[in-house]
């Protein structure tokens, strides 16, 4: 008995009902090959590394079967390169037999709960004082200190790339 993991990103603009349908139908597409269904989970939307067809955030979907034979996989991958709302998707074989887990399902937030997501700009309520910073660091080991006004240029830069990405 093989194992194998398909992590697939589908497009973030699908609205709750059609990413369950995208589900279900890929469900059904590894059922013809008759496998076995593991674990098949809704991961959320999450922000990506870099953009994939303009887009900044993709639904992240797991999918864990167990099979006999192998040679159905070219059949599969096709039809995942093929189905429009999965932006990208890997499959990998495991050693293991991966545990069962019970689907929760996250629910998937709007467009807009999501700008300030991954940003790393602190809010006024979490800024950090440079000074504290440089006594802390200076107590751990006297010949590293901190300079103040390098991090505040790293903080302004670190600013600047982050408004440009949600530009």
């Amino acid at each position: 008995m093989r194992y194998y993991e398909l992590l697939y990103i589908v497009n973030p603009n699908l609205e709750n009902d059609r990413v369950k349908n995208i589900i279900d139908e890929i469900g059904k597409e590894v059922n013809k090959y008759k496998v076995s269904i593991i674990n098949h989970n809704l991961w959320g939307k999450k922000r990506l590394a870099y953009p994939i067809n303009k887009n900044k955030y993709g639904i992240y979907l797991l999918l864990q079967f167990s099979a006999e034979q192998f040679d159905f996989l070219k059949d599969f991958e096709r039809f995942l390169i093929l189905n429009k709302s999965v932006i990208r998707h890997q499959l990998v074989r495991l050693d293991e037999e991966p545990a069962k887990v019970e689907n929760v399902e996250p629910v998937i937030a709007d467009k807009d709960s999501l700008k300030d997501e991954g940003s790393e700009i602190p809010n006024d309520d979490t800024k950090v004082d440079l000074k504290d910073a440089e006594d802390t660091v200076e107590t751990k080991d006297k010949e590293s200190t901190v300079d103040a006004e390098n991090v505040d240029v790293e903080e302004s830069e670190a600013k600047q790339e982050i408004k440009e990405e949600n530009e």
